[in-house]
């Protein structure tokens, strides 16, 4: 079987038109309808069928060229209409996450039918196709609504504000910009950004996270609004950090000092400046990190779902400099000194275990 998820990710700007172009996609189908039912006489025939045709459709996307494996299908879907039907279903959920290649208009002939994959599998991989429409969707239709500014898989955007302010957008970034009046604000709604202030000490320049919120008046730092652990490093100049909701200073940074907030926590450290934002050059910089944050980091950059199966995975620590433009080589470079390996069940979903 032919991977072509490797070569789907190495073309970045190509998972862009998911996320940032915004093209109405519709209502999500459920698999299964109240019209299905008289072909389905029980709940675990029809989550069994449904198993089935997913299980189908992985094989067939993995092999489009393989006539023998299609022939199989055939007969599958011969064998009931209701197989057919679900297969069809099957096929438009996918199309919802990704894109689906156009079926193939050569017959399709009756073969031996194959022995079915476990039922634990394919029940697995039903639930992280759902998993796949809830995550992909939802949060892009809200920022959509809400941004100016935003990026998809593996694209950066830089912007030039109307007060001269520079604002370099990292891949999977929102912001909503208001500069008006006495007031310089943007919201960084998702992601990260890279920002080079125009100094104007009468309009105090402020980036607000959800929890965050950094006061400037000229000066270049970068801000991360990572759930549960955003951050700000400073470049140049010196900012003010303050926790926005509960309206508390946090700390003053200078160049080379980090801000982390966790768990209600402010914690400073430093750092080479010039890494303050090693994304612009194409890096990741781990530090001693737990893999789970480093994937949080790496699901940015691609338009696959990543599934960690194991906490005591995510739990082992990482050193190390990985390749944002291959981020699927960086996400084995990651795994590689425990043993674990990223299987591709297609090129929207990516599965790491031992």
């Amino acid at each position: 079987m032919t991977d072509r998820s490797g070569d789907f990710l190495k073309n970045r700007s190509a998972a862009a038109s998911f996320a940032v172009k915004g093209e109405s996609m519709g209502s999500c189908p459920p698999f299964f309808t109240c019209e299905d039912a008289a072909d389905m006489p029980t709940k675990d025939c029809a989550n069994t069928r449904r198993d089935e045709a997913l299980d189908w459709l992985m094989r067939v996307q993995q092999a489009p060229q393989d006539a023998d494996l299609r022939a199989q299908l055939a007969d599958w879907c011969s064998v009931d209409e209701a197989n057919a039907k679900a297969y069809r279903k099957a096929e438009r959920v996918w199309q919802l996450t990704g894109q689906l290649a156009p079926a193939s208009a050569a017959p399709l002939t009756p073969a031996p039918r194959p022995m079915a994959r476990p039922r634990r599998t394919r029940r697995w991989v039903a639930a992280a196709l759902a998993a796949c429409l809830v995550v992909a969707l939802a949060p892009s239709l809200l920022l959509r609504w809400q941004a100016d500014y935003r990026t998809g898989a593996g694209e950066t955007l830089d912007i030039t504000l109307s007060d001269g302010s520079v604002v370099q957008l990292d891949s999977h970034s929102a912001i909503a910009v208001d500069l008006a009046g006495n007031h310089r604000d943007v919201r960084l709604l998702a992601g990260q950004a890279f920002f080079k202030v125009t100094p104007d000490k009468r309009k105090p320049f402020h980036v607000v996270t959800k929890t965050l919120r950094v006061t400037v008046t000229g000066t270049a730092f970068n801000v991360d609004a990572q759930p549960g652990n955003p951050s700000v490093a400073v470049q140049q100049g010196s900012v003010n950090v303050d926790d926005g909701p509960a309206n508390r200073p946090l700390a003053s940074l200078v160049p080379g000092q980090r801000l982390s907030y966790r768990a209600g926590r402010a914690e400073v450290s430093s750092f080479s400046p010039s890494q303050a934002a090693a994304w612009r050059q194409g890096q990741l910089i781990a530090d001693d990190l737990p893999i789970s944050e480093v994937l949080e980091q790496l699901r940015r950059y691609t338009p696959a779902i990543i599934v960690l199966r194991d906490a005591k995975l995510g739990a082992q620590r990482v050193t190390g400099v990985y390749d944002l433009r291959k981020p699927q080589a960086a996400l084995q470079a990651v795994l590689q000194p425990y043993g674990a390996k990223v299987h591709a069940y297609s090129p929207w979903l990516l599965v790491l275990s031992w």
